[in-house]
């Protein structure tokens, strides 16, 4: 990456895990998974930073802008002087607005979390009529028809569910969640993993079975998130893209700098 004028720093902040993205086009990343809680100020965030940007041979002063796509609010200052301070320029914010092309037939759009936002975004470029499925800490349903963003569901995660069971059940012990292929468990482990796994299986199968049908176009299904490589083998679905949050945050920028805000690719 030794020579790029025009870097994009992206970071979809998720209740656990913060995942950071380098582009130039918006086509191909270069990412990292970091832990959300380990940074509390703009020079932690650099500590963890500057090791992955030297690695891939990116100078801090290439980063023409940051984008971030937040649901943790206690964290954005953090981003936001780590922008000032060390890629002087000011941070774009992902939200549901008049910039991100698509209309946001909901009660509230400033409730969407920003990643729904993104996904919605990145979504419709593949398909006017789609329904995204995101695992990560919670499991998020987002319907888009006709490039209107219709709203959706959330579900506990699979590693909350099996945390909070954890937490409540001092008997059971912590398993490694994977698939499960059968559906009567010979142990407690197996008990686990088909409970959480394929019941979580079940209940998004069942969900989105039930917007297809409420639905008068027929939807794509697209799967992305950290944890959808574990269930994956268990869901009905037409296509994976475990770039699509920052595809959508970099098309968020773009938008927002053709509609004249104050920045420029």
């Amino acid at each position: 990456m030794r020579g790029w004028a025009k870097v994009v720093l992206l970071f979809d902040v998720g209740n656990t895990h913060t995942v950071a993205g380098l582009t130039e086009n918006g086509l191909n990343f270069v990412k990292w998974r970091l832990a959300t809680q380990r940074y509390e100020t703009e020079d932690e965030l650099y500590s963890h930073l500057s090791t992955l940007l030297n690695y891939h041979r990116v100078e801090i002063e290439n980063i023409r802008h940051v984008v971030v796509a937040s649901v943790v609010p206690s964290l954005n200052h953090v981003f936001s002087k780590f922008a000032m301070k060390y890629a002087n320029t000011s941070v774009v914010w992902v939200q549901a607005d008049q910039s991100s092309g698509i209309q946001w037939d909901v009660d509230n759009p400033s409730e969407i979390g920003a990643d729904r936002v993104a996904n919605a975004i990145a979504a419709a470029q593949i398909s006017e009529n789609c329904i995204v499925i995101d695992f990560g800490t919670a499991i998020t349903i987002d319907i888009i028809e006709k490039r209107s963003y219709k709203g959706g569901a959330i579900l506990p995660g699979l590693t909350t569910s099996a945390h909070s069971l954890f937490e409540k059940t001092a008997k059971l012990p912590q398993v490694d969640l994977s698939a499960p292929l059968k559906c009567i468990g010979s142990n407690t482990a197996d008990n686990i993993k088909i409970g959480i796994v394929k019941g979580t299986a079940y209940a998004v199968n069942g969900l989105v079975k039930e917007v297809k049908e409420t639905l008068r176009n027929d939807p794509i299904v697209i799967l992305t998130g950290g944890q959808s490589k574990i269930i994956q083998k268990l869901i009905r679905y037409d296509l994976v893209e475990q770039n699509l949050t920052l595809r959508g945050m970099y098309t968020f920028l773009k938008n927002a700098c053709t509609l004249g805000e104050s920045v420029d690719l």
